[in-house]
């Protein structure tokens, strides 16, 4: 019984990708680095936008948010890699 279970299996493996499939699959590999990469040059912009938005705010504005002068330049201070 089990030599029949075994002869029933076929051996035979997965045909591979055409060079086709190779290249659309790198291009999807290079579109999403792309992406990654675009998606973090945006953030590094929009953080160092809103940290020098930041020190415009007037004192009274600042202390309704319940921030100092001191907090903002320390903020403002951080590279605009630092979260």
């Amino acid at each position: 019984m089990r030599q029949e279970c075994i002869d029933t299996i076929e051996t035979t493996t997965a045909p591979l990708p055409s060079w086709g499939q190779w290249a659309q699959a790198g291009v999807r590999m290079v579109k999403a680095d792309v992406l990654q990469l675009w998606m973090l040059l945006w953030t590094w912009h929009e953080r160092s936008r809103q940290r020098h938005h930041m020190k415009q705010l007037p004192d009274h504005i600042l202390k309704d948010i319940g921030l100092s002068r001191a907090d903002i330049d320390t903020e403002a201070h951080k590279a605009f890699w630092q979260s």
